[in-house]
C-alpha cells in the first residue's frame, strides 16, 4: 500500500482524491492534504469518505505518519517552493506542474535530492501522447515543435494573453511563438505540455512552441512534430478541457492517476 499526500486541493486535487478513494489508482490511499488556502484543504477533507488530516504548513504535512508519496497538483509556483523539501524528507514525488522544471538549476537540484534520499521523482506525460517515443529517440532529435490551440476563454488570465484579453478574437490568432522556456513563463497554467515535451526531448530552449487562440477550437489541441535521423514523428491530441478548469485537459489528470497506479502495482506494464 502506498500512502499518498496531495499537495493542492483544487479541482484537480479533488478529482485525483476521488479516483484514489474509488481504487482507480491501484494500491494507493490518501493520508494527508495540503494547500496554502486551508479552506480548500478543509473542503476536500470534508468530502472524502474517510477522515484525512489537512494542513497549511508543509512541515506538519510531511510529518504525517507513514506518508510515502506526495502528489503535487497545485501550480508551478508551489512546485518550486516545496518540491526540494519533499524529496529531502525522503518522500517520493509525483509532480504534475512540469513547467517548474524548465528552471534547469531547480531540475538538477531535485534530481540530486532524489538520489540522496533514494526517493522516486515522477513526472506524468500529462496532456500529451508520444512522450515515450520522443524520449526513446532523444539522442537523434534535431528539431521538436509544439503547436497548442485553445479557445480564448482557456487562455484568460495568462500573462502572455494579457494584451488580448479585451480584444474580440473571431478567427484563429497566433498569440505566441518562441521557445518552451518562454512559453512556460508566459502561460504557466496552460502549457505544462511544452515543459514536459522539452524535458523529454531537446530541452526548454530548443523546443519551439506556438500558441493559437481559436474561438472555434474543438478543445485543447496539441500538435507535435519531431524530426531527426530516425525519421519524423507527428502527433495530434484533440482534448476536452477539464470541466472546472478549462486551462487544462482532463487527460492531464487521467495521466497523473495512471502514473500513480503504475507506481503502486507490480502488474505487467505496457509502455511507459
Amino acid at each position: 500500500m502506498t500512502e499518498v499526500g496531495l499537495l493542492g486541493c483544487g479541482a484537480m486535487g479533488a478529482q485525483i482524491a476521488e479516483a484514489i478513494c474509488d481504487k482507480k489508482a491501484g494500491d494507493a490511499v490518501v493520508v494527508a492534504l495540503f494547500d496554502q488556502d486551508v479552506s480548500k484543504a478543509r473542503s476536500l477533507a470534508e468530502k472524502l469518505p474517510v477522515s484525512v488530516p489537512y494542513f497549511q504548513d508543509l512541515d506538519g504535512f510531511l510529518s504525517t505518519p507513514q506518508l510515502d508519496m506526495v502528489l503535487e497538483c497545485a501550480s508551478p509556483t508551489a512546485a518550486k517552493l516545496h518540491a526540494e523539501a519533499i524529496l529531502e524528507k525522503g518522500k517520493d514525488l509525483l509532480l504534475m506542474s512540469s513547467g517548474a522544471l524548465t528552471d534547469s538549476e531547480l531540475f538538477q537540484r531535485l534530481g540530486e535530492a532524489a538520489k540522496r534520499s533514494a526517493s522516486r521523482f515522477l513526472v506524468p506525460s500529462g496532456a500529451l501522447g508520444g512522450i515515450d517515443a520522443i524520449r526513446a529517440v532523444r539522442h537523434q532529435l534535431e528539431e521538436v515543435s509544439l503547436t497548442t490551440t485553445k479557445t480564448p476563454r482557456a487562455l484568460q488570465g495568462a500573462p502572455g494573453f494579457k494584451e488580448w484579453e479585451s480584444r474580440d478574437i473571431s478567427q484563429p490568432q497566433v498569440i505566441f511563438e518562441g521557445s518552451a522556456l518562454e512559453a512556460v513563463q508566459l502561460f504557466p497554467a496552460n502549457v505544462n505540455v511544452a515543459a514536459t515535451l522539452s524535458l523529454a526531448g531537446v530541452g526548454p530552449k530548443k523546443t519551439k512552441v506556438k500558441v493559437i487562440a481559436d474561438p472555434q477550437s474543438p478543445g485543447n489541441v496539441h500538435e507535435i512534430v519531431a524530426r531527426g535521423q530516425f525519421g519524423v514523428l507527428n502527433f495530434r491530441m484533440e482534448l476536452r478541457p477539464h470541466e472546472q478548469n478549462p486551462r487544462t485537459s482532463a487527460l492531464a489528470i487521467f495521466s497523473a492517476i495512471e502514473t500513480l497506479r503504475a507506481a503502486c502495482t507490480l502488474e505487467p506494464r505496457i509502455g511507459t
